[in-house]
């Protein structure tokens, strides 16, 4: 409302300078008014008919008394006044005219035919009652009307200077801007207006001239800064920038500076003006804020939409990896049981073969071709092997399930202590088929340096999801590769002091001898829906879900390290207790 109140009082102030301007201009365009104050009637009719001849408009009086009366109604562009008159006299009646606020700024012009008051001594002292002029015997018409349009054009020019004046300092006082007027080689501030008082908290301008215009400033500006500025002004004529300001109270507040080289006095001058931004500073903060609002709730919108695809996914793929585990284990069961019977069956027929040729060592020619076409020998040798075969290849089974039972855990959903190197070799289990040898491509080779470390406490098929990705991740760096296709694969145990928390912690560290990646990428890889894969490849999920189930489910640590030509390598750091969720 301050504001407001101060701007309206500066437009009307303002709109009045320049209707008193124009009021100026228009009675310069009318008939001028001439009052001549004479008590001699002769005079008085001669001089009042020659400048009603010469176009101007005459008004007349006797006396001082009479013209003083006249003046309350009217107010004449010039006064003509005699000196000599009785019982007031023109130097006392200038006295009046000078005194009053109303005739004060009226021209008035002395004239006698008194050869007394012709002397230089009554010039001198009408001249110093303020008159303009002083005009005595032998009274010339001509050179009266001569002096009387010189006086009359130099009141007009004055008017205009002092209407122009007005309209200048009102522009100037009333600005809704703090104004300053700065000596650009002291670089103290020569003037200021009354906004600049005002903005400033200063209790008057004294308390702001002959001040370091910089002082003003928060923080001043360094030499190379200051010379910048200086060169841009020179170069363009002007400057700006928004700064931040102290008021004398020690207020803070925004503000908008613009300099502009002027030259006033043949003086070099910067005008500077500061507009006050505080408000537009805060709504732009506001704005700013919303928007890191909106920002933050954008992102937590994408991890809960990743969070929600992976889970879905992720649990589908443990339920048909279950299904299919549960589907495989059931003859593999079978098979797996009846193996040793069956080798022990096979092994009584065997005995009761033997039996049969000791007791009858010449059998019929029947019996002799049969164990020559079946090869009886070689039959019963090879046969051990084939149980032997048949034995790997169950167990082989058997461990394939029990990876694929570990790893979708779908029995597992709660907190549990396990040996997450378990869950390493299950993932690896399963991607066994992308590490053997593919066309000129070799083996992928993986080394493990596994050190001793204690049952972990944690949410166990997360966590194998975590080490999958990581791993599946590893493989597709060296798919293409043809040599150095190497993923190492390393454990340790952390003491509280080198830990993520007061607590043991377990790492893990899988690095791969791929091609690396720059750094725009390594930052990004976190990102949910962030994939450097072909489309139909990659989501862009698999390692958003893995910083979400380590660092926030777990209260972990997971980050990345990558070489361009190099490799990269995954840190995964767990707690080996995590607390249960109450």
């Amino acid at each position: 409302m301050q504001m407001l109140d101060r701007e309206s009082k500066s437009e009307f102030n303002l709109q009045q300078s320049l209707s008193n301007l124009e009021m100026a201009r228009e009675n310069s365009q009318k008939k001028q008014q001439i009052l001549v104050i004479d008590d001699t009637s002769t005079n008085l009719k001669l001089i009042s008919d020659f400048l009603r001849e010469s176009e101007f408009e005459v008004r007349v009086a006797k006396s001082g008394a009479q013209a003083m009366k006249l003046l309350e109604t009217t107010k004449p562009d010039i006064i003509m006044l005699d000196v000599v008159m009785p019982e007031m006299d023109g130097f006392e009646t200038c006295r009046l005219l000078k005194s009053s606020p109303q005739t004060r700024d009226i021209p008035v012009m002395f004239m006698t035919a008194v050869d007394d008051a012709a002397s230089p001594s009554y010039k001198v002292k009408g001249l110093g009652l303020g008159a303009v002029d002083y005009i005595s015997k032998p009274i010339q018409l001509p050179e009266v009307l001569a002096r009387i349009k010189t006086h009359l054009h130099l009141r007009y020019l004055t008017q205009q200077i002092e209407q122009q004046k007005e309209l200048l300092e009102s522009v100037f006082n009333q600005s809704a801007d703090a104004i300053f007027l700065v000596n650009s080689e002291t670089l103290l501030i020569a003037e200021c207006n009354q906004r600049a008082v005002e903005m400033f908290e200063a209790g008057s301008k004294d308390e702001l001239l002959d001040r370091d215009e910089q002082s003003l400033q928060k923080q001043r500006f360094t030499t190379e800064e200051f010379r910048v500025i200086q060169e841009e002004i020179d170069s363009k004529g002007f400057w700006s920038e928004e700064l931040e300001y102290v008021t004398k109270k020690g207020k803070l507040f925004w503000g908008n500076l613009s300099a502009k080289r002027i030259y006033v006095g043949g003086k070099n001058l910067n005008l500077v003006r500061v507009t006050d931004i505080s408000d537009r500073k805060l709504a732009e903060a506001r704005e700013r804020q919303k928007s890191q609002q909106l920002k933050l709730a954008i992102k937590e919108l994408k991890r809960t939409q990743a969070q929600l695809i992976q889970t879905e996914k992720m649990s589908s793929l443990g339920r048909m990896v279950a299904g299919v585990a549960h589907e495989i284990n059931n003859p593999i069961s079978f098979i797996y049981g009846n193996l040793i019977p069956a080798r022990r069956y096979f092994q009584q027929l065997v005995n009761l073969i033997q039996l049969y040729q000791e007791t009858y060592p010449h059998p019929t020619p029947e019996i002799t071709d049969s164990i020559e076409d079946i090869d009886l020998d070689f039959l019963v040798k090879d046969f051990s092997k084939l149980m032997d075969s048949m034995q790997v290849g169950a167990d082989r089974i058997r461990q394939i399930v029990l990876s694929l039972r570990n790893f979708s855990r779908l029995d597992e959903k709660a907190i549990k202590a396990v040996d997450i190197r378990e869950g390493i070799d299950n993932a690896l289990m399963i991607l066994q088929h992308r590490l053997k040898p593919k066309g000129a491509h070799p083996e992928i080779e993986v080394i493990k340096n596994y050190a001793p470390l204690p049952l972990v406490t944690c949410y166990a098929s997360q966590l194998n999801e975590v080490f999958m990705n990581i791993l599946t991740n590893a493989i597709d760096a060296l798919e293409l590769q043809a040599s150095r296709r190497v993923i190492s694969i390393s454990t340790s145990l952390l003491a509280p002091e080198t830990a993520i928390s007061q607590l043991e912690s377990v790492e893990v560290r899988i690095a791969d001898s791929g091609l690396g990646m720059c750094e725009a990428v390594r930052k990004k890889i976190f990102d949910p829906f962030f994939t450097t894969k072909a489309v139909g490849k990659g989501t862009g999920l698999g390692l958003a879900i893995g910083y979400e189930i380590v660092v926030e489910k777990h209260k972990g640590y997971i980050n990345c390290t990558s070489i361009v030509g190099q490799g990269t390598e995954f840190i995964v750091k767990i707690p080996v207790k995590l607390a249960r969720p109450a």
